[in-house]
């Protein structure tokens, strides 16, 4: 897709006419967003390579079906593509109100928990989505994938000073994993992809990464990012997830998971972003403070806000 001025889009886009664009810069994702007008209304446009195409449609296709289980995410109006011009587009309505990353801290305690309490319950509602899936073959694939992400991690410059417990733990406990279940993921699910709206939580947006996984690994993000933001509010999501009854398997497999997410996070940050080494980094010790270097199952985090 090459560079196109915003009369170049709007051009191309039949859905829009005699309309502004405005860029949306925030965030890590490459395809190129924008709030305009559609109807009256204002939506959100989002810009993604023509290849992307299917797997955009199956995005589209699993916000419709979330939107019809309750779930508070966007609406989905039109989905089109430009060969010419090499892209696909989609146009969703516009949550209003600010993201939870910087929502949260204006707040009270009550609110933030609430928030999250209300997220998980969403979070809930989208892994109530049936899907065909293989637990066996997707165990495989986990586990692939992490010792292709140790491989690359052992080459990198910079290494975390505690990887080989990292990674021998994961070893050790990655069959834990399998004993979630699979579920269509929103995969991002963190406070800066959540909206509040007058203080109250409002919907969830960005399904840019969803796809096949266990339901448990949806909390990586969240805790990785969100508990060190709020920590009502995490602990929320988890009670809303739940109904406030939170099993120990779920403990115990979420140390596996966040883990292993320490090595893809290092090489993350160093192959795609790395003048955020720094935060990448800090955020990997926080994780490894907060389980004790995985000698615990349950993070100092929760564990102190239930005292």
């Amino acid at each position: 897709m090459r560079s196109l001025t915003e009369e170049e889009v709007i051009a191309h886009i039949p859905e829009l006419s005699n309309v502004t664009l405005r860029k949306i810069t925030k965030g890590y994702s490459f395809d190129l967003k924008y709030v305009t007008k559609w109807n009256g209304k204002d939506v959100l446009l989002r810009l993604y390579e023509l290849d992307l195409r299917e797997r955009v449609q199956e995005k589209v296709e699993k916000m419709k079906a979330f939107k019809k289980l309750g779930v508070r995410c966007q609406e989905v109006y039109a989905f089109g593509e430009v060969p010419e011009e090499n892209f696909c587009y989609t146009i969703f309505s516009f949550l209003e109100g600010e993201d939870g990353e910087a929502a949260l801290a204006n707040l009270t305690m009550e609110e933030q928990y609430a928030a999250g309490y209300e997220a998980g319950l969403d979070l809930n509602y989208m892994h109530q989505l049936r899907i065909e899936a293989s637990m066996p073959e997707h165990m495989a694939f986990i586990q692939e994938k992490f010792e292709k992400a140790v491989e690359r991690y052992s080459r990198l410059d910079i290494q975390i000073p505690f990887g080989r417990k990292i990674i021998d733990y994961v070893r050790n406990n990655i069959h834990l994993i399998g004993e979630s279940r699979l579920v269509f993921a929103h995969h991002d699910f963190h406070a800066g992809n959540l909206i509040i709206y007058k203080n109250k939580y409002a919907g969830v947006i960005d399904f840019n990464r969803c796809g096949v996984n266990t339901a448990y690994s949806e909390f990586d993000k969240l805790e990785l990012f969100s508990s060190r933001l709020s920590i009502p509010f995490s602990k929320g999501v988890i009670h809303g997830y739940f109904k406030g009854h939170v099993p120990e398997m779920f403990w115990k497999i979420r140390s596996v998971h966040m883990a292993q997410l320490l090595i893809y996070h290092m090489n993350w940050a160093t192959d795609s972003f790395p003048e955020d080494l720094p935060q990448a980094k800090e955020a990997i010790q926080y994780v490894w403070e907060m389980y004790e270097g995985f000698d615990r199952t349950i993070p100092k985090w929760y564990e102190e806000s239930q005292a």
